[in-house]
C-alpha cells in the first residue's frame, strides 16, 4: 500500500505561502508525514531587485536569499513538529518542469499546490501540473481553515475510485476520528421505458446497484465497516457533474474532497472535459485531493520532461 510519506509544497513568494506553509504543517502533524520540501521556481534567478529588496545587503546570492526567506515562514510553522525532515528547493527553469522533476527525482508522494480566489494569479501551473504529471496533487484554497473530521471519496466504483477510497482509508487508519463518505452520482438511462418500467422503479434499481457495488467494497476492505457510509444522488440531463459533486459535499460537511484520476495518455493530453477538471472549476473553498497512479506509463511525458 501507499502510504503518504514524502511531501512537497509548491510555493510562489505571494501571500498564498501562508496558506501553504500552515496547511502543510496541519497535514504533516496529522498524518505524521516524514519528509516536507518546499519548492519554489523561478524562470530566472536573475531577480528583479525590488523582489529581493533587503536580501542584496547580506550578499546573499538570490537562491539563497529566497531560500532565507521561505524558511522565515517554514521555521516558525514547523518548529512544533521536531520529527519532520523539512528542506527548501529554489530552483532556476520552467515551472511545470522542475515541479515534476524534482517530484520524481524525491520520489514525492503528494504535491501541494495553492488554489487563488481572491488573490493574484491564474491557477494554469496547477491545472497543468494536475493534467500532465502522474503525482498526487492536493488543492488548497487560500485562507483554507485547516480540518480533518470529514472526507467525502466521489466514487464511481472504477479502479480508479477504488484506489481514491483505499488510500482514504490508510488515512482513516492513522486518525480514527475521520468520518469517510463515499459519494456516488448515477443517472437513470432514458432506456428504462423500453423495459416497461417506470422511471422510479429504474430508479430504484440503479440505487440498488450501486449499493451493491458499495457492499463488495466493504467485503474487499473491512476496515470500511462502521469507519464509512454511501452518499447517492441522482444526476439529472442538465445536472453539471463538477458542481453536484461539489454541491453534494458541501451538504456532508466535507473537509476534504477526494478524487481518483487516470493520468492522461499522450493522445488525450491536452483534451479538456475531465470530471477532475469539472469538480475543480466549481470547487472554490475546499481542499481537493486528486489521486494518481505513480507507475502508470506515460511514456510521452517522461521523453518531454527528459533534459
Amino acid at each position: 500500500m501507499n502510504r503518504i510519506n514524502r511531501l512537497m509544497v509548491g510555493l510562489d513568494l505571494t501571500a498564498m505561502d501562508d496558506s501553504m506553509v500552515h496547511y502543510a504543517a496541519f497535514i504533516s502533524r496529522e498524518l505524521h508525514i516524514g519528509t516536507v520540501y518546499f519548492i519554489h521556481v523561478e524562470k530566472s534567478l536573475e531577480v528583479p531587485s525590488e523582489l529581493l529588496h533587503g536580501l542584496e545587503r547580506s550578499g546573499l546570492p538570490a537562491d539563497e536569499g529566497i531560500r532565507e526567506m521561505i524558511m522565515t515562514k517554514v521555521g516558525p510553522a514547523f518548529q512544533q513538529l521536531p520529527q519532520v525532515h523539512v528542506e527548501v528547493l529554489v530552483e532556476e527553469g520552467t515551472p511545470l518542469k522542475e515541479l515534476l522533476h524534482w517530484a520524481k527525482v524525491k520520489e514525492i508522494d503528494l504535491l501541494l499546490m495553492g488554489r487563488k480566489l481572491r488573490l493574484r494569479g491564474t491557477g494554469v501551473l496547477a491545472q497543468k501540473v494536475l493534467r500532465t504529471g502522474r503525482i498526487s496533487v492536493l488543492f488548497v484554497p487560500e485562507n483554507t481553515e485547516p480540518r480533518l473530521r470529514n472526507v467525502v471519496v466521489s466514487t464511481d466504483f472504477s479502479d480508479y475510485s477504488v484506489m481514491a477510497v483505499e488510500r482514504v482509508l490508510q488515512v482513516a487508519n492513522e486518525k480514527t476520528d475521520i468520518r469517510v463518505v463515499l459519494l456516488h452520482a448515477y443517472q437513470v438511462p432514458t432506456g428504462y421505458r423500453t423495459l416497461g418500467m417506470s422511471y422510479e422503479s429504474f430508479d430504484e434499481r440503479m440505487r440498488g446497484f450501486a449499493q451493491g457495488k458499495y457492499e463488495k467494497l466493504t467485503q474487499r476492505f473491512p476496515q470500511m465497516g462502521g469507519r464509512t457510509e454511501l452518499a447517492l444522488v441522482r444526476q439529472e440531463d442538465e445536472d453539471d457533474i463538477g458542481e453536484l459533486v461539489v454541491v453534494e459535499a458541501k451538504r456532508n460537511r466535507a473537509d476534504l474532497l477526494v478524487i481518483g484520476a487516470k493520468g492522461m495518455s499522450a493522445a488525450a493530453l491536452f483534451v479538456l472535459g475531465s470530471v477532475t477538471e469539472k469538480i475543480l472549476r466549481h470547487d472554490l473553498d475546499i481542499p481537493l485531493l486528486v489521486f494518481k497512479k505513480k507507475d502508470e506509463d506515460m511514456g510521452f511525458l517522461d521523453a518531454l520532461l527528459s533534459p
